[in-house]
């Protein structure tokens, strides 16, 4: 499957228009959309977080286990559903960030893209760049988490 890798900058025009990098638009069109689906993050990051809709059907799966009548389920889908937007590509491949998002995020005339595999990123260009040089310095000690899934045998005895 196609993910979301890179980090591009495109400028944002007077009517809130950004083009979305192809490598990007390739990934949702592969999964049958022409658009990119925008919502707010869940931890306290300045950015809009993007997918296409094959994370966004995981979200769904992953509300569907909760609790129907839940407060956290509610929470939950009020900002991951009800703050989002599925944001069509027009014929040059832009769409319109929506200015309450574009607001949350503190994007203004420019918007840095950033691959997270399934998912990905929006960020105003300098928030980005500080949360970068802290991503570097606290990576090293995440290593560990990366661990190779062991091979997997064929069925047959040894």
């Amino acid at each position: 499957m196609e993910s979301f890798r890179g980090r591009f900058t495109n400028k944002i025009d007077a009517k809130g228009r950004v083009s979305v990098p192809a490598k990007f638009r390739a990934v949702t069109v592969a999964q049958g959309f022409n658009g990119i689906i925008c919502f707010p993050p869940l931890n306290e990051g300045r950015f809009i977080e993007g997918c296409g809709p094959a994370f966004s059907n995981q979200i769904d799966q992953m509300l569907a286990r909760l609790d129907p009548f839940s407060t956290e389920r509610d929470m939950l889908a009020s900002v991951l559903l009800g703050e989002s937007a599925e944001l069509m590509f027009d014929a040059d491949g832009r769409v319109i960030l929506p200015e309450g998002l574009r607001e949350m995020a503190g994007i203004a005339d420019e918007a840095t893209f950033v691959g997270a595999g399934e998912r990905f990123q929006i960020w105003e260009p300098k928030a980005y760049e500080v949360f970068a040089v802290e991503a570097k310095k606290q990576v090293p000690g995440f290593r560990a988490m990366l661990k190779a899934q062991p091979p997997t045998t064929d069925g047959g005895g040894r």
